[in-house]
């Protein structure tokens, strides 16, 4: 069991980290400079949200908190306890992060 967490859990990470690493599509439907205005973006942080705790799982602290910050960036405001998790998992990630390199 625990070695079919482990492979979906780097399978959810490599299709993250994907995600993250490519540019969204423009769609000739939409208008370019809403696109480029938009700064929130659910799916997105979603996305690196999966990402980050794919990276906690895999002992990637440093990863986890760089990719939940990305995850907070661009949370819509609305979404008022997804912001809180995220806060509450930077600062908890965070402190992992601090006490391994000590």
């Amino acid at each position: 069991m625990a070695e079919i967490n482990s492979a979906i859990t780097a399978l959810e990470y490599a299709r993250a980290s994907v995600f993250l690493q490519s540019p969204p599509p423009i769609s000739k439907t939409r208008n370019i400079n809403q696109n480029l205005t938009s700064e929130y973006d659910a799916r997105m942080a979603d996305e690196a949200y999966k990402a980050g705790l794919a990276s906690m799982a895999a002992g990637k602290l440093d990863e986890a908190v760089l990719s939940l910050n990305i995850a907070l960036s661009k949370c819509p405001p609305d979404k008022t306890s997804a912001i809180a998790k995220l806060e509450s998992l930077i600062s908890l990630t965070s402190q992992h992060l601090e006490m391994s390199s000590n």
